[in-house]
């Protein structure tokens, strides 16, 4: 019997917290491709009014060469990234509003280490 081990791929805990705004999260890699997260036109609630609304993004990357990167995308079509990538599990926060998101995040080894009070 042969056994392989399990490759945990890196995941993304993202907290939305945007003012009355409907966006979609994801992740891409270094080619701009999709990995992880919301899809094309598959816009949600990112209103944090009865306190942070959480996500996961599973990237199905796992090398120290898998970089990442989070992007955010409003309703109204306004659109940005979190300039640092990552190669690693990350706690990200989405915040700010339909015309001015504010991102930020941390690498983490493990992603129950995730901490929306570091991360926002």
């Amino acid at each position: 019997m042969v056994y392989f081990p399990v490759i945990e791929a890196y995941e993304a805990q993202v907290y939305l917290n945007m003012t009355l705004t409907s966006c979609r999260v994801w992740a891409e890699d270094g080619y701009h491709a999709r990995i992880g997260g919301d899809g094309r036109d598959h816009y949600h609630n990112c209103d944090g009014t009865a306190g942070y609304r959480e996500m996961i993004i599973g990237t199905e990357r796992d090398g120290p060469n898998d970089w990442y990167w989070i992007i955010v995308k409003t309703e109204a079509g306004i659109d940005d990234y979190l300039h640092k990538p990552f190669n690693s599990h990350s706690c990200v926060c989405v915040a700010g509003t339909v015309r001015d998101i504010k991102i930020s995040g941390y690498p983490i080894d493990a992603i129950s280490r995730c901490n929306v009070d570091a991360a926002c």
